[in-house]
């Protein structure tokens, strides 16, 4: 009797290991790997990743030169910004009705609307300033463009002596991204 008992655990026994590897092979097996994996891995975490797109020139000699630039915008955009610097050598001491050098800047959005606009004909370093989302709180998609048109002049005197124009403009880009455990190391925009 004791070697029959023993014989029905072992075979409910065997029927239990057996439907446990049964269930974990294949992919319903790999499905659950798969989430438990999940479940040990950290929460993903909601982060900022800032974009610059720079446009800097010396002036060498008496020129005028435009940029054109295209920068994508899509849903995940939350800020747009604007730094704006110009050097213009002599500008204090050249009388304004005889001195015709400028930089001017213009930024437009996807459907060519005029978005923001400075035009600078002295030395100055403007704020950061923020450009104002568009729709419902939202930047319009798709590809804006920058463009610069700019009058400077430049002349090297000596090798360690310059007079020269110049600018700066710096358009930045933020962007809502998401960083998944475990290193938080990539910043992926959804």
């Amino acid at each position: 009797m004791l070697g029959l008992s023993m014989q029905h655990r072992t075979l409910a026994a065997f029927v239990a290991l057996t439907m446990l590897l049964v269930s974990s092979s294949g992919c319903l097996g790999l499905l659950q790997g798969r989430e438990y994996m999940e479940s040990l891995r950290g929460e993903p975490d909601a982060d900022i990743s800032a974009t610059p797109l720079t446009i800097e020139h010396t002036f060498v000699n008496l020129q005028q030169e435009e940029w054109d630039e295209d920068f994508p915008i899509d849903s995940s955009v939350t800020g747009i910004a604007v730094y704006f610097v110009t050097s213009f050598f002599g500008g204090d001491s050249i009388p304004d009705d005889l001195d015709s050098r400028y930089v001017n800047v213009t930024i437009f959005d996807s459907n060519g609307a005029d978005v923001w606009s400075n035009e600078r004909t002295n030395s100055g370093t403007m704020l950061q300033v923020e450009i104002p989302p568009q729709e419902n709180g939202n930047f319009l998609s798709g590809d804006w463009n920058v463009v610069i048109r700019a009058l400077g002049g430049g002349l090297a005197v000596t090798e360690n002596a310059a007079f020269q124009d110049s600018f700066l403009v710096t358009i930045t880009v933020t962007r809502t991204c998401i960083e998944f455990p475990p290193d938080y190391s990539e910043c992926i925009t959804l």
